[in-house]
């Protein structure tokens, strides 16, 4: 069977093991890039690989130190 090339954003965020709501986060922080195609948002398996592989900063929420630094 042929394995899909692009995922919804139901399957792209069940594949990284986070919510939807937090890949739409990634989606309009332009850390994940999207294919449209019409109405619906599509996701590369290659593009999700790749964030996959990158180094990502850890953000605690109310962390009195990360508001020091900025």
């Amino acid at each position: 069977m042929l394995e899909q090339l692009l995922l919804g954003k139901r399957e792209a965020a069940r594949a990284l093991g986070i919510s939807v709501r937090t890949l739409e986060h990634l989606i309009s922080a332009r850390e994940i890039s999207v294919r449209r195609v019409g109405r619906r948002v599509l996701n590369s398996r290659d593009v999700l690989a790749s964030f996959i592989r990158r180094d990502h900063p850890t953000r605690v929420m109310g962390d009195p130190l990360q508001s020091q630094k900025q």
